[in-house]
């Protein structure tokens, strides 16, 4: 006979087998229907820094294992790659150069042992000026290697470690202002003796930012239609000669039209989320407005300011300056939330003060606008629209004393 225990167990399962009133045994519950969500975002698009080198594209080889790296450099006046490579355990080989941006890693298809390959690479100018090394360490696994223990698989190649990114694009594709020479003109007449003595695009773009709040803030109301389709500079005119009034749209378009002038990268952001359209009314459940980011060449990231709030950015902590996306992070997040400080700026005494969210004079009003809720619109600018008033726009340098002010 089977243990007490044993038999009390089985008549348990068995009873749980059966439905309730019935003696009829259950039938298994289907399996729960399932779908494959991958975790995507764009940001990388949309916050592209300044990089020495990156990675356009990976295009594996078709007649042997191996992978060719399509490479990418913002070097100014650039000549060449210099790269070394390195496989398993033996001495790196000679250095090599290439000018096309193509580096083919090749491995030997008839070993049937994992391969390992260390590319290092250097951007070159023609100055002779080196980047700092890049490395990528790729490995190769034969189908072979996998039988000899039973697996069945097809052969791998890897990337195992490797400090060269994707591209994410290029800085210069989000900055879409066409500064004219009568608007730099305008703008060094105005504001390089403000500028001029500063060392980053961060302060510059907040020296700007001083001037433009003082001149625009008697003004501010609904503007007229005018201001719609007028440049930066001609809405700033309307404004100061008292034909006309500016919001949100306008300070943004004035902002960026004045920094961009000077060589400091300034972008605008727009924000609505229209839900529904009847008859003559429109339902937003985000409202409209407009806001900029200014690229700091210094700090290598977008910055986060608003002028119509008077905020010169955000912070979390003491930290780095927060861009736009990381602020709707930050505000929609109660653990980021009471780390967020605000860089304020108070007009009528031309103090700036870093201050906790908490105790900012208009927090309320980012609340309002930066929601989770709400649709984020960039502007990108294509190849085809990627010069400027003058012709083609330049590089733009990682040394943000270059050309600004000049």
């Amino acid at each position: 006979m089977r243990p007490l225990a044993t038999r009390i167990l089985a008549g348990l399962l068995l009873a749980a087998a059966t439905l309730p009133g019935t003696g009829r045994t259950a039938e298994p519950a289907a399996p729960a229907t399932t779908e494959e969500v991958w975790l995507q975002s764009n940001l990388r698009e949309l916050y592209p820094c300044y990089t020495e080198i990156c990675l356009s594209t990976y295009e594996q080889m078709s007649d042997a294992p191996g992978v060719v790296l399509r490479l990418q450099t913002e070097v100014e006046r650039f000549s060449h790659y210099r790269y070394t490579v390195t496989r398993d355990s033996l001495p790196a080989g000679a250095p090599m150069q290439d000018r096309s941006g193509a580096i083919a890693v090749r491995f030997d298809p008839h070993n049937s042992r994992p391969q390992r390959i260390t590319a290092v690479i250097q951007a070159v100018s023609r100055s002779g000026r080196k980047t700092r090394p890049f490395s990528i360490e790729l490995g190769y696994y034969p189908g072979e290697f996998y039988a000899a223990s039973g697996h069945r698989t097809r052969s791998w190649l890897v990337v195992h470690t490797s400090d060269l990114a994707l591209c994410g694009g290029s800085v210069r594709d989000w900055i879409v202002e066409r500064p004219s020479a009568q608007d730099r003109a305008y703008a060094r007449k105005r504001w390089a003796r403000l500028v001029n003595p500063l060392h980053t695009d961060y302060e510059r773009a907040q020296a700007i930012a001083r001037d433009l709040v003082q001149a625009l803030r008697p003004h501010e109301g609904i503007p007229s239609s005018k201001m719609t389709y007028a440049s930066g500079f001609e809405q700033l005119a309307r404004a100061e000669g008292g034909q006309d009034r500016v919001w949100c749209g306008n300070y943004a378009d004035i902002f960026s039209a004045a920094c961009n002038a000077l060589d400091v990268p300034v972008r605008k952001i727009d924000m609505q989320y229209v839900w529904s359209s009847l008859g003559r009314t429109n339902f937003e459940i985000g409202e409209g407005h407009r806001t900029t980011e200014v690229f700091d060449r210094t700090l290598n990231r977008w910055v986060w300011m608003d002028l119509t709030f008077g905020y010169w950015g955000a912070r979390l902590d003491d930290h780095e300056p927060l861009n736009m996306a990381d602020l709707v992070q930050a505000l929609n997040d109660e653990r980021r939330f009471e780390r967020l400080r605000l860089v304020e700026y108070d007009h009528e005494s031309g103090v700036e003060r870093s201050v906790p969210f908490v105790e900012s004079r208009r927090g309320k009003d980012l609340l309002r606008f930066f929601r989770q809720d709400q649709r984020y619109k960039y502007v990108r600018a294509t190849h085809a629209d990627a010069g400027s008033a003058d012709g083609p726009k330049p590089p733009l340098s990682a040394d943000p004393r270059s050309r600004a002010g000049r």
